[in-house]
Protein backbone atom coordinates (compact mmCIF):
# COMPACT_ATOMS: atom_id res chain seq x y z
CA UNK A 1 0.00 0.00 0.00
CA UNK A 2 1.21 3.46 -0.82
CA UNK A 3 1.47 5.91 2.02
CA UNK A 4 -0.98 8.79 1.70
CA UNK A 5 0.46 11.95 0.36
CA UNK A 6 0.94 14.66 2.99
CA UNK A 7 -1.78 17.25 2.84
CA UNK A 8 -0.82 20.77 1.89
CA UNK A 9 -0.54 23.09 4.87
CA UNK A 10 -3.66 25.18 5.28
CA UNK A 11 -3.28 28.89 4.81
CA UNK A 12 -4.85 31.32 7.19
CA UNK A 13 -6.69 33.98 5.27
CA UNK A 14 -6.71 37.34 6.99
CA UNK A 15 -10.21 38.77 7.31
CA UNK A 16 -11.02 41.56 4.92
CA UNK A 17 -10.93 45.09 6.29
CA UNK A 18 -14.49 46.33 6.63
CA UNK A 19 -15.82 49.65 5.41
CA UNK A 20 -16.23 50.77 9.00
CA UNK A 21 -12.59 50.03 9.79
CA UNK A 22 -11.38 51.82 6.64
CA UNK A 23 -13.46 54.91 7.42
CA UNK A 24 -12.34 54.96 11.06
CA UNK A 25 -8.65 54.69 10.14
CA UNK A 26 -8.99 57.47 7.55
CA UNK A 27 -10.70 59.66 10.16
CA UNK A 28 -7.91 59.17 12.70
CA UNK A 29 -5.25 60.04 10.10
CA UNK A 30 -7.18 63.14 9.03
CA UNK A 31 -7.58 64.23 12.66
CA UNK A 32 -3.83 63.96 13.33
CA UNK A 33 -3.29 66.04 10.18
CA UNK A 34 -5.81 68.59 11.44
CA UNK A 35 -3.99 68.97 14.76
CA UNK A 36 -0.70 69.49 12.90
CA UNK A 37 -2.16 72.10 10.56
CA UNK A 38 -3.78 73.75 13.56
CA UNK A 39 -0.43 74.37 15.19
CA UNK A 40 0.93 75.78 11.91
CA UNK A 41 -2.01 78.17 11.93
CA UNK A 42 -1.09 79.16 15.47
CA UNK A 43 2.65 79.43 14.74
CA UNK A 44 2.12 81.64 11.69
CA UNK A 45 -0.40 83.80 13.59
CA UNK A 46 -3.05 82.80 11.06
CA UNK A 47 -5.83 82.08 13.54
CA UNK A 48 -7.61 85.26 12.50
CA UNK A 49 -6.63 84.88 8.84
CA UNK A 50 -10.33 84.54 8.16
CA UNK A 51 -12.09 87.12 10.35
CA UNK A 52 -15.52 85.56 9.84
CA UNK A 53 -16.98 82.04 10.07
CA UNK A 54 -17.80 79.79 8.29
CA UNK A 55 -16.89 81.90 5.24
CA UNK A 56 -13.57 83.71 4.78
CA UNK A 57 -13.93 87.43 4.09
CA UNK A 58 -17.52 86.68 3.12
CA UNK A 59 -16.54 84.23 0.38
CA UNK A 60 -15.89 80.50 -0.01
CA UNK A 61 -12.33 80.85 -1.36
CA UNK A 62 -9.98 83.23 0.50
CA UNK A 63 -7.96 85.98 -1.23
CA UNK A 64 -5.17 84.45 -3.28
CA UNK A 65 -2.48 86.77 -1.94
CA UNK A 66 -3.22 86.24 1.77
CA UNK A 67 -1.25 83.22 3.03
CA UNK A 68 -2.65 83.54 6.56
CA UNK A 69 -6.17 83.30 5.22
CA UNK A 70 -5.16 80.24 3.22
CA UNK A 71 -3.68 78.45 6.26
CA UNK A 72 -6.87 79.11 8.22
CA UNK A 73 -8.99 78.04 5.23
CA UNK A 74 -7.01 74.78 4.86
CA UNK A 75 -7.52 74.14 8.57
CA UNK A 76 -11.27 74.69 8.27
CA UNK A 77 -11.49 72.57 5.11
CA UNK A 78 -9.79 69.59 6.76
CA UNK A 79 -12.12 70.01 9.75
CA UNK A 80 -15.12 69.94 7.40
CA UNK A 81 -13.84 66.77 5.72
CA UNK A 82 -13.40 65.17 9.16
CA UNK A 83 -16.98 66.12 9.99
CA UNK A 84 -18.23 64.13 6.98
CA UNK A 85 -15.87 61.24 7.79
CA UNK A 86 -17.24 61.07 11.34
CA UNK A 87 -20.78 61.05 9.95
CA UNK A 88 -19.64 58.11 7.84
CA UNK A 89 -18.20 56.37 10.88
CA UNK A 90 -21.49 56.84 12.76
CA UNK A 91 -23.55 55.66 9.76
CA UNK A 92 -21.51 52.48 9.28
CA UNK A 93 -21.55 51.86 13.03
CA UNK A 94 -25.36 52.06 12.99
CA UNK A 95 -25.59 50.02 9.79
CA UNK A 96 -23.08 47.26 10.59
CA UNK A 97 -22.54 47.28 14.36
CA UNK A 98 -25.86 48.05 16.01
CA UNK A 99 -25.36 44.92 18.12
CA UNK A 100 -22.01 46.23 19.47
CA UNK A 101 -22.61 49.10 21.92
CA UNK A 102 -18.84 49.47 22.44
CA UNK A 103 -18.63 50.68 18.83
CA UNK A 104 -22.04 52.22 18.21
CA UNK A 105 -22.26 54.63 21.15
CA UNK A 106 -18.70 56.02 20.94
CA UNK A 107 -19.25 56.56 17.20
CA UNK A 108 -22.42 58.55 17.89
CA UNK A 109 -20.62 60.43 20.66
CA UNK A 110 -17.95 61.43 18.12
CA UNK A 111 -20.66 63.15 16.06
CA UNK A 112 -21.74 65.19 19.08
CA UNK A 113 -18.13 66.01 19.92
CA UNK A 114 -17.27 67.18 16.40
CA UNK A 115 -20.33 69.46 16.40
CA UNK A 116 -19.15 70.88 19.72
CA UNK A 117 -15.66 71.30 18.26
CA UNK A 118 -17.06 73.22 15.27
CA UNK A 119 -18.91 75.52 17.67
CA UNK A 120 -15.68 76.07 19.62
CA UNK A 121 -13.94 76.95 16.35
CA UNK A 122 -16.53 79.61 15.65
CA UNK A 123 -16.25 80.93 19.21
CA UNK A 124 -12.45 81.07 18.91
CA UNK A 125 -12.82 83.37 15.90
CA UNK A 126 -15.49 85.44 17.64
CA UNK A 127 -13.31 85.81 20.75
CA UNK A 128 -10.29 86.80 18.64
CA UNK A 129 -8.28 83.68 19.57
CA UNK A 130 -8.39 84.31 23.31
CA UNK A 131 -6.29 82.04 25.49
CA UNK A 132 -9.26 80.23 27.04
CA UNK A 133 -10.92 79.56 23.70
CA UNK A 134 -7.72 78.23 22.12
CA UNK A 135 -7.07 75.90 25.06
CA UNK A 136 -10.65 74.62 25.01
CA UNK A 137 -10.42 74.11 21.24
CA UNK A 138 -7.26 71.99 21.60
CA UNK A 139 -8.69 70.02 24.52
CA UNK A 140 -11.79 69.11 22.51
CA UNK A 141 -9.63 68.18 19.51
CA UNK A 142 -7.48 65.80 21.56
CA UNK A 143 -10.57 64.30 23.22
CA UNK A 144 -12.03 63.70 19.77
CA UNK A 145 -8.77 62.11 18.60
CA UNK A 146 -8.71 59.85 21.64
CA UNK A 147 -12.31 58.75 21.06
CA UNK A 148 -11.61 58.03 17.39
CA UNK A 149 -8.50 56.02 18.24
CA UNK A 150 -10.55 53.94 20.66
CA UNK A 151 -13.32 53.30 18.12
CA UNK A 152 -10.80 52.37 15.43
CA UNK A 153 -8.87 49.92 17.59
CA UNK A 154 -12.04 48.42 19.06
CA UNK A 155 -13.30 47.68 15.56
CA UNK A 156 -10.36 45.34 14.94
CA UNK A 157 -11.21 43.21 18.00
CA UNK A 158 -13.98 40.62 18.32
CA UNK A 159 -17.30 41.71 19.76
CA UNK A 160 -16.80 39.68 22.94
CA UNK A 161 -13.57 40.37 24.79
CA UNK A 162 -12.05 38.17 27.49
CA UNK A 163 -13.67 38.62 30.89
CA UNK A 164 -10.33 39.67 32.35
CA UNK A 165 -7.63 41.40 30.38
CA UNK A 166 -3.94 41.55 31.10
CA UNK A 167 -2.20 42.91 34.16
CA UNK A 168 -4.59 45.32 35.89
CA UNK A 169 -1.69 47.19 37.48
CA UNK A 170 -0.06 47.78 34.13
CA UNK A 171 -3.42 48.83 32.66
CA UNK A 172 -3.81 51.46 35.38
CA UNK A 173 -0.25 52.64 34.78
CA UNK A 174 -0.95 53.01 31.04
CA UNK A 175 -4.15 54.95 31.79
CA UNK A 176 -2.24 57.24 34.17
CA UNK A 177 0.41 57.88 31.52
CA UNK A 178 -2.20 58.75 28.88
CA UNK A 179 -4.00 61.09 31.29
CA UNK A 180 -0.81 62.94 32.26
CA UNK A 181 0.05 63.34 28.58
CA UNK A 182 -3.33 64.96 27.99
CA UNK A 183 -2.74 67.33 30.91
CA UNK A 184 0.67 68.22 29.46
CA UNK A 185 -0.95 69.17 26.15
CA UNK A 186 -3.27 71.56 27.97
CA UNK A 187 -0.35 73.17 29.80
CA UNK A 188 1.42 73.58 26.45
CA UNK A 189 -1.66 75.14 24.90
CA UNK A 190 -1.84 77.58 27.81
CA UNK A 191 1.78 78.62 27.14
CA UNK A 192 0.93 79.25 23.50
CA UNK A 193 -2.27 81.11 24.39
CA UNK A 194 -0.38 83.45 26.73
CA UNK A 195 2.41 83.92 24.17
CA UNK A 196 4.88 82.69 26.79
CA UNK A 197 6.87 80.33 24.58
CA UNK A 198 10.00 82.51 24.52
CA UNK A 199 10.01 84.07 27.97
CA UNK A 200 13.19 82.10 28.75
CA UNK A 201 16.18 82.22 26.37
CA UNK A 202 17.66 78.91 27.55
CA UNK A 203 16.75 75.24 27.94
CA UNK A 204 16.46 73.03 29.98
CA UNK A 205 17.17 75.69 32.64
CA UNK A 206 15.10 78.86 32.84
CA UNK A 207 17.21 82.02 33.08
CA UNK A 208 19.97 79.73 34.29
CA UNK A 209 17.91 78.32 37.17
CA UNK A 210 15.49 75.50 37.89
CA UNK A 211 13.11 77.85 39.70
CA UNK A 212 12.95 81.18 37.85
CA UNK A 213 10.20 82.76 39.99
CA UNK A 214 11.58 85.43 42.32
CA UNK A 215 10.01 87.60 44.97
CA UNK A 216 9.03 91.11 43.91
CA UNK A 217 8.56 90.26 40.24
CA UNK A 218 6.11 92.18 38.09
CA UNK A 219 2.78 90.33 38.22
CA UNK A 220 2.39 90.13 34.46
CA UNK A 221 5.90 88.76 33.98
CA UNK A 222 5.38 86.41 36.90
CA UNK A 223 2.28 84.97 35.22
CA UNK A 224 4.19 84.28 32.00
CA UNK A 225 7.07 82.70 33.91
CA UNK A 226 4.72 80.48 35.90
CA UNK A 227 2.86 79.27 32.79
CA UNK A 228 6.07 78.32 30.99
CA UNK A 229 7.80 76.85 34.05
CA UNK A 230 4.77 74.70 34.92
CA UNK A 231 4.76 73.31 31.39
CA UNK A 232 8.41 72.27 31.71
CA UNK A 233 7.89 70.78 35.16
CA UNK A 234 4.91 68.72 33.98
CA UNK A 235 6.89 67.60 30.90
CA UNK A 236 9.60 66.30 33.23
CA UNK A 237 7.08 64.46 35.39
CA UNK A 238 5.50 62.88 32.31
CA UNK A 239 8.95 61.79 31.11
CA UNK A 240 9.49 59.89 34.37
CA UNK A 241 6.04 58.27 34.13
CA UNK A 242 6.63 57.27 30.48
CA UNK A 243 9.93 55.64 31.35
CA UNK A 244 8.37 53.86 34.35
CA UNK A 245 5.69 52.51 31.99
CA UNK A 246 8.32 51.32 29.50
CA UNK A 247 10.33 49.66 32.28
CA UNK A 248 7.19 47.99 33.65
CA UNK A 249 6.43 46.69 30.16
CA UNK A 250 9.96 45.26 29.96
CA UNK A 251 9.48 43.57 33.33
CA UNK A 252 5.94 42.22 32.90
CA UNK A 253 4.80 42.37 29.26
CA UNK A 254 7.60 40.82 27.23
CA UNK A 255 5.40 37.84 26.37
CA UNK A 256 2.92 40.23 24.73
CA UNK A 257 4.90 41.57 21.82
CA UNK A 258 2.45 44.28 20.70
CA UNK A 259 2.19 45.76 24.20
CA UNK A 260 5.91 45.50 24.83
CA UNK A 261 7.02 47.17 21.60
CA UNK A 262 4.32 49.84 21.86
CA UNK A 263 5.52 50.80 25.34
CA UNK A 264 9.14 50.84 24.16
CA UNK A 265 8.24 53.02 21.16
CA UNK A 266 6.51 55.53 23.44
CA UNK A 267 9.54 55.51 25.74
CA UNK A 268 11.71 56.48 22.77
CA UNK A 269 9.38 58.92 21.00
CA UNK A 270 8.48 61.04 24.01
CA UNK A 271 12.09 62.06 24.88
CA UNK A 272 12.49 63.13 21.25
CA UNK A 273 9.36 65.22 21.69
CA UNK A 274 10.88 66.81 24.81
CA UNK A 275 14.04 67.70 22.90
CA UNK A 276 11.89 69.16 20.12
CA UNK A 277 10.27 71.32 22.78
CA UNK A 278 13.69 72.60 23.79
CA UNK A 279 14.53 73.35 20.18
CA UNK A 280 11.56 75.71 20.05
CA UNK A 281 13.57 78.07 22.27
CA UNK A 282 16.66 77.97 20.06
CA UNK A 283 14.75 78.21 16.77
CA UNK A 284 12.53 81.04 18.08
CA UNK A 285 9.39 78.97 17.54
CA UNK A 286 10.09 78.26 13.87
CA UNK A 287 6.95 76.97 12.15
CA UNK A 288 8.53 73.73 10.88
CA UNK A 289 9.99 72.81 14.28
CA UNK A 290 6.73 73.66 16.03
CA UNK A 291 4.69 71.59 13.59
CA UNK A 292 7.04 68.61 14.03
CA UNK A 293 6.75 68.81 17.80
CA UNK A 294 2.97 69.05 17.69
CA UNK A 295 2.73 66.11 15.30
CA UNK A 296 4.72 64.07 17.82
CA UNK A 297 2.46 65.48 20.52
CA UNK A 298 -0.57 64.10 18.69
CA UNK A 299 0.98 60.71 17.91
CA UNK A 300 2.26 59.98 21.43
CA UNK A 301 -1.13 60.24 23.21
CA UNK A 302 -2.69 58.16 20.42
CA UNK A 303 -0.10 55.44 20.98
CA UNK A 304 -0.76 55.59 24.72
CA UNK A 305 -4.48 55.14 24.15
CA UNK A 306 -3.73 52.22 21.85
CA UNK A 307 -1.41 50.74 24.48
CA UNK A 308 -4.09 51.07 27.18
CA UNK A 309 -6.62 49.27 25.02
CA UNK A 310 -4.21 46.49 24.05
CA UNK A 311 -3.41 45.85 27.71
CA UNK A 312 -7.05 45.96 28.76
CA UNK A 313 -8.06 43.45 26.09
CA UNK A 314 -5.48 40.94 27.28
Amino acid sequence: LRAPLPSAPSRTIAPAVTRFQKTAVATVIATVLLVTVGVIVRATDSGMGCPDWPLCYGQIIPPLDDYKAWWEWIHRTIAAVIGFLILGVAFFAWKDHRDRPSILWPSLAAVALVVFQAWLGRETVRMNNSGDSVTAHLAAAMALLGLLVYVTVRAFYPAKLPARGGSQRFTLLAVLTAATMFVLLLFGSNVTAQDAGLVFPDWPLMNGALIPIQAGMDEQVRGLYEAHALHRYVAGIVLVIVWVTAFAAWRTQRDRRAVFWMACAIGLIYPVQVVMGGLQVFTLLASVALAAMTLAGAITPSLLLLLTFLVGCG
